[in-house]
């Protein structure tokens, strides 16, 4: 979580902006920009504005509805986001103090390839904002960098992607993989930061997705899934795929 930031220090913040929440120190640290700048385009640089300035409050209706969406979209499953979370996409703790909240905005309504579109509203996606500056410290800021992903043309295709991919889409540790939309984005699926959803509302393990893949219908009889049936050599390349022995995977059912 973010340090308490020293009090002071709001510039010439002050003379535009009436202040408030002195008490949890100068304007920059909720709202960056440069207090030091007399012209108005220098001093709003990077400004953080709207809902997501509400990061400065650990309990803020922004930071709070932003904590609620990043758990509720699973957004853990590939990103570190208050140190937890995997590690196949950005570590967001080392980036979002240092991105543009517009750049922060159009990474989540336009995202790249493989991550979900969650389809939220402006506010929305400021509170999401809000809630992840305010899981970060802004001192662990690195270099902005953007993650170029593609997919492996002219490799060896994975074995999601021959048997899966034609419905799903998943993040793998090579990369991704997939290129459907009809199923549910597997990324992260045998981790703890995968939304229990197997049968039960139980956590994915080896067996139970095995369970599944033999009979859908059987476990969800409304599913428009069809079994599939998979040679064990493709099965034991398919969990190997999705990360069934890594190390925030959970361990694997007999």
């Amino acid at each position: 979580m973010k340090t308490a930031p020293r009090v002071g220090g709001e510039g010439n913040c002050r003379p535009c902006h009436a202040p408030h929440y002195l008490e949890r120190g100068p304007c920059t640290s909720c709202h960056r920009g440069d207090p030091g700048a007399a012209r108005q385009k220098l001093a709003h640089q990077r400004l953080i504005s709207g809902r997501a300035a509400e990061n400065g409050l650990p309990n803020g209706p922004a930071v709070v509805e932003g904590r609620e969406r990043v758990e509720s979209l699973a957004c853990r499953r590939c990103h570190l986001v208050g140190g937890a979370g995997n590690r196949l996409a950005t570590n967001l703790d080392h980036v979002v103090w240092k991105r543009d909240q517009g750049a922060l905005a159009r990474s989540i309504g336009e995202p790249v390839v493989n991550m979900p579109r969650f389809g939220l509203d402006v506010s929305q996606t400021e509170a999401v904002i809000a809630f992840l500056l305010r899981s970060a410290q802004p001192e662990l800021a690195e270099a902005t960098y953007r993650v170029r992903f593609a997919h492996r043309d002219g490799l060896t295709r994975s074995i999601f992607d021959v048997r899966c991919g034609g419905c799903h889409r998943a993040l793998l540790a090579d990369g991704p993989a997939g290129r459907g939309s009809a199923g549910p984005n597997l990324s992260g699926l045998f981790t703890r930061e995968y939304p229990a959803t197997a049968q039960g509302n139980r956590p994915w393990t080896p067996a139970q997705l095995k369970s599944w893949l033999q009979n859908p219908r059987a476990l969800r009889p409304q599913t428009t899934m069809r079994p599939l049936r998979l040679e064990e050599s493709e099965w034991h390349r398919l969990l190997e795929e999705l990360g069934a022995a890594g190390p925030s995977a959970r361990p694997v059912a007999p």
